[in-house]
């Protein structure tokens, strides 16, 4: 573009508004003032998101909502000026290397890469919060410096014939949907340790449950990493509120989606003997929603911001022995790029004898028969299901429920075999478990004796009580402790990275352990994520008074979020984490000072299943 011709656009855009752009188009250094007044202004945004996240992780966000806002304008205003300068000078940003490009150039002359189409009078539109999915519209509602899609439906209600049976597509709606309130949550025994976990204790439970949230920094064409959060809660309880931290994963400029999965003897139990081959994959309901729920993400996340290709799956206890699963599912392939997984691992997936054997301690429980099973199963209320449920957790009780190899969704019927012969899901894992894990449980699954052991590994009881005499250890309960949290946690951690270790197959790893001792009360289940997330559902109220506390925070959050934003833990708070491999085996090993060095050997004599019957 020639003097003439930006002289001539000048008149066209009047006297009033010439002079402005004049001063941008006379000086060389005007691209270089918007691009440091962004840049200054990003920086400040990215500044009060931290603080916020570190601040105010317990607290409400409420007072904030302003200072959000106004570093949102001054972007949106230093953007704006960008635009008008580049529409005075023929140009348009490369989407792959952000240089300036012309704007009829179908190739950048920076980086060589395809430019997109563009319409050059197309106007620019602001967006409203209307996102379109592939069920129809939805509109989300502003909440602290975010926008929130409350209760997207993701499958259909899943009742009647369709209880016990895998999710199917939700039905297409007409119009905006206006998502501003959170779906109901799964149902669960009045008597579960829902008490103890907690959630959102004021929405009612109602089988329609499979519902996601999502939130996020802004509804624009940024591809933002995409954070998708599975709840624990010992496949019995809690909901999507739990272990989710919307303000401050947004607050990194990342999307946070939660999502419902069926609970306890309504998403787990194996039905098959009682209502037929075509409920082979009943025992794993909720976790088939989960896949289903991974399939919506990658459709539909991009309409959000988000980048479908860069989805994190993140689970602690029940949520993480999930996710391994899903490391381990066929289904599940090209749905995410990314996990991370605390106090939980592959072990838990139970054999089909196994789940069966469970299933019939609830039919006696349940008066149930192969000649009523149909009304008994599929016509009767939840709440009928879910009054019989407690069988299967009376005494210390942990993996009664959760996937099963039911010969559909996994090939094969040994987690770690799947693993080392190349047909499981090789993506980036950060994953690790708390050195004293039973120390936290011991108030919800207490055990009287060693005999109680057998509700933790059945038929692998009289193996794991002939180590528990080696241990020497003063105190019963201590050793208890000891050995529950190595064989239950620690070592089907570690045999999980063993197996990809060994499949090399060139995914990153990056395994920890967590030692720090929790006010003299060991590092228990979660503490890990627990501290990072600022989610204490198991966890001493009293936490963050300890001593050590502080340090372990900045380096536990510091790690967590790194992870969920680039899928790489390595941070300055933490020394150099390398890749765990075959040959080094290299942990972090996190306390008030974290070290590297190399993980324990695990027991060859222990089964590859903690409970098996």
């Amino acid at each position: 573009m020639d003097f003439e011709q930006i002289t001539q656009m000048f008149s066209q855009l009047g006297e009033s508004f010439g002079p402005k752009i004049q001063k941008f188009m006379d000086t060389s250094a005007a691209n270089g003032k918007v691009s440091d007044a962004k840049k200054d202004l990003e920086q400040n945004y990215a500044n009060l998101g931290k603080s916020t996240y570190e601040k105010y992780q317990k607290k409400p966000l409420k007072g904030l909502e302003d200072q959000f806002e106004a570093i949102r304008a001054s972007l949106a205003s230093v953007e704006d000026a960008s635009r008008q300068l580049q529409v005075v000078k023929g140009v348009r940003t490369c989407p792959e290397c952000g240089q300036e490009a012309p704007k009829d150039a179908a190739f950048c002359p920076a980086c060589g890469e395809k430019l997109p189409e563009e319409s050059a009078d197309a106007p620019e539109k602001k967006s409203d919060n209307i996102v379109t999915t592939a069920y129809g519209q939805v509109k989300g509602v502003e909440e602290n410096g975010y926008v929130a899609f409350k209760g997207i439906p993701f499958a259909k209600a899943p009742v009647g014939e369709l209880r016990f049976k895998p999710p199917v597509d939700p039905e297409s709606w007409e119009g905006v949907k206006v998502c501003d309130t959170y779906g109901p949550i799964e149902p669960r025994p009045l008597n579960s340790i829902g008490g103890v976990v907690g959630g959102a204790s004021d929405t009612p439970c109602s089988e329609d449950c499979l519902y996601l949230n999502v939130y996020t920094p802004a509804v624009d064409g940024k591809k933002r990493p995409v954070l998708f959060n599975i709840h624990g809660g010992a496949f019995q309880t809690g909901d999507h509120s739990l272990n989710s931290d919307p303000a401050g994963t947004t607050a990194m400029d990342c999307i946070l989606v939660t999502a419902s999965y069926r609970l306890g003897v309504l998403g787990f139990l194996q039905l098959d003997r009682y209502l037929g081959e075509e409920y082979i994959q009943s025992g794993n309901s909720g976790m088939l929603d989960i896949i289903k729920a991974l399939e919506w993400v990658h459709n539909n996340i991009e309409g959000f911001g988000g980048d479908p290709e860069k989805v994190t799956v993140a689970g602690q206890s029940a949520g993480a022995k999930m996710a391994s699963a899903l490391l381990c599912t066929h289904k599940a392939k090209g749905l995410f790029s990314a996990v991370m997984m605390d106090s939980g691992a592959t072990s838990a997936i139970r054999d089909l004898h196994t789940a069966q054997e469970i299933a019939e301690r609830f039919a006696k429980a349940y008066g149930l028969t192969k000649k009523n099973a149909k009304k008994k199963l599929l016509e009767a209320p939840w709440e009928d299901l879910m009054e019989s449920q407690g069988v299967l957790f009376e005494g210390p009780s942990l993996q009664n429920l959760g996937p099963v190899f039911d010969g559909i969704n996994f090939d094969g019927n040994d987690a770690l075999e799947i693993i080392r012969s190349g047909k499981a899901n090789y993506v980036t894992i950060l994953g690790g478990y708390n050195r004293d894990e039973y120390a936290s449980l011991m108030a919800y699954y207490p055990m009287k004796s060693v005999e109680d052991l057998v509700g933790f590994f059945g038929r692998n009881t009289p193996y794991i009580m002939s180590v528990l005499e080696k241990y020497h250890i003063e105190g019963d309960m201590k050793r208890l402790v000891a050995i529950v949290s190595r064989y239950f946690y620690g070592f089907p951690c570690i045999d999980m990275f063993d197996a990809f270790a060994q499949a090399d197959k060139g995914n990153d790893m990056y395994l920890y352990r967590f030692d720090w001792d929790c006010g003299g009360n060991g590092a228990g289940h979660t503490l890990c994520s627990g501290i990072a997330t600022g989610c204490t559902a198991v966890m001493d109220p009293n936490v963050t008074t300890y001593e050590g506390y502080d340090g372990v925070y900045r380096q536990t959050a510091a790690m967590w979020n790194a992870f969920i934003k680039t899928q790489n833990p390595n941070v300055p708070e933490l020394p150099v984490w390398p890749v765990f491999d075959k040959e080094t085996r290299q942990a972090m090993f996190i306390n008030e000072v974290s070290t590297v060095s190399e993980i324990e050997h695990t027991d060859p004599n222990i089964s590859t299943q903690t409970l098996r019957l």
